[in-house]
């Protein structure tokens, strides 16, 4: 098979299965998998070509395809004075819908044995954490280093950006603060730092303290995401051992190495 359309099929923006195929063929997909299927068929031709292919020839599902050994016992014997038989256009078209159905198959098969990309296992599993601190019942934020505080409510309305020099100096002044560290390395992962955010959670991990065990889940994850896949898993196995802290999602996320 050309290389360069093996590419072309599997370098869509998302896998196609084939029964989301057959819900879009027969009109019976929701929203989100007509949106999926629609915007593999702009970025592949050769999905739109089969998708279109499918719909002009009246299909509302891909052929099932026997196996090659019994479509092989239905040849007739080699015969040295046969005429080359010409197709007619419908002929034609259901050899062109069948070749489509052996490259989606084959499409659907590569993706499923795939294992799961770094990325996308960091988009499954990871969610961000709210601020969890109060501001505004007086004595849980009287203590509060001023700077924090406001950087606090900066993170709590989704200005990470805007909260990270906050964190910055209220760490300059309180260098032992879990919950600045914390915060601090969540607003770093928001912001795609994620060597950053590293090194701020694993502070807060070896400290035991409040944070330290969803800290080490996130280092998990930004460990994950950063590409380090043994490692996230040497970690994960340990984590799952010792840490209660979204445990269920841990165990989940280490069957999908």
């Amino acid at each position: 098979m050309n290389k360069n359309i093996l590419n072309d099929l599997l370098n869509t923006r998302g896998p196609i299965s084939e029964k989301e195929l057959n819900a879009y063929l027969d009109g019976s997909a929701p929203e989100g998998v007509r949106h999926n299927v629609e915007n593999s068929m702009l970025d592949n031709p050769l999905y739109a070509e089969a998708v279109e292919g499918y719909q002009e020839m009246g299909l509302s599902s891909i052929p099932e395809l026997e196996s090659f050994s019994d479509f092989e016992k239905k040849l007739p014997a080699l015969d040295k004075g046969a005429k080359i038989i010409q197709l007619t256009p419908a002929q034609k078209l259901l050899r062109v819908a069948a070749v489509a159905a052996v490259l989606l198959l084959a499409v659907f098969a590569y993706n499923a044995f795939q294992a799961p990309s770094p990325d996308s296992l960091y988009a499954d599993f990871y969610a961000p954490y709210k601020n969890d601190i109060s501001l505004l019942r007086r004595g849980d934020a009287d203590d509060l280093n001023k700077d924090f505080k406001e950087a606090l409510g900066l993170y709590a309305v989704g200005k990470f950006t805007e909260a990270m020099p906050g964190f910055e100096k209220a760490l300059s002044a309180e260098p032992q603060n879990d919950a600045a560290h914390f915060f601090t390395g969540m607003a770093c992962m928001e912001t795609n730092q994620y060597g950053q955010a590293i090194e701020h959670l694993k502070i807060v991990k070896s400290n035991s303290g409040t944070y330290a065990s969803k800290a080490y889940w996130y280092t998990i994850l930004a460990t994950l995401k950063s590409g380090d896949m043994e490692s996230a898993k040497s970690m994960l196995e340990d984590y799952i051992e010792k840490v209660g802290y979204k445990k269920a999602d841990a165990k989940k996320l280490m069957e999908q190495f």
